[in-house]
């Protein structure tokens, strides 16, 4: 499994398996390095659609985006049994959320992330989660937000969070310019979905971003 950075995670926010499977296959040939489990897929397919990512893509590790609010440990429960990898903990969930999900991490190997949709304070937030052991963080300017206002993008949050953290941090991007920017300040994973699914050439615009954010990336160190 591929681990060296940046990390380019397809984000396959499709209401069914079938979609998912085909824009994942177009996302493996270009060269993607983690397949999610968008939170679209699984509230209509259900945790099923994890489990058959991971069967169709062995060589690839699927994370499973829940955006959990509560039973954390739960769910990394959960993505362990669908052979999964990943799994979000949403950063504004409670306190005891995120530390049982990190808790029961420790314990199976699945890696936490915590999704930072929301939260007021990036910095702050980010700060104390790493503190608590979880694996990486994900910076997330929720695609509302976007809509509402497409001047912003998460990379408003990227530098100083990178400045208080020492473990990966990613970030959601709506296209080549923020996860270049985000690759060139450090970003160790940028995610892509809908905006170049949306593409008349999906492929072509997925090889692009993916070579563009390889090519541009600087190590925080």
């Amino acid at each position: 499994m591929q681990s060296t950075f940046p990390l380019v995670q397809l984000a396959l926010d499709f209401p069914t398996i079938d979609e998912a499977l085909r824009f994942a296959e177009i996302g493996v040939r270009a060269g993607v390095d983690i397949i999610e489990a968008g939170t679209p897929l699984i509230v209509s397919e259900g945790a099923g659609a994890i489990g058959k990512l991971a069967r169709a893509f062995p060589n690839y590790p699927v994370l499973a985006d829940y955006k959990t609010m509560d039973s954390g440990g739960k769910n990394v429960l959960l993505t362990q049994k669908q052979g999964g990898h990943y799994m979000t903990v949403c950063g504004n969930a409670t306190d005891e959320t995120v530390k049982a999900a990190i808790a029961a991490g420790k314990q199976t190997g699945i890696k936490v992330v915590v999704d930072t949709i929301g939260v007021k304070d990036q910095p702050g937030r980010a700060c104390v989660c790493a503190r608590w052991g979880v694996d990486m963080l994900y910076l997330h300017y929720a695609a509302d937000q976007w809509r509402a206002d497409a001047s912003k993008d998460g990379t408003q949050w990227l530098g100083a969070v990178l400045d208080v953290v020492n473990i990966p941090v990613g970030i959601g991007t709506f296209g080549v310019a923020d996860a270049v920017k985000a690759a060139k300040m450090g970003a160790q994973l940028v995610a892509i979905g809908h905006p170049l699914f949306d593409s008349p050439d999906v492929l072509g615009a997925l090889k692009d971003y993916v070579q563009q954010v390889k090519s541009n990336y600087k190590s925080r160190s």
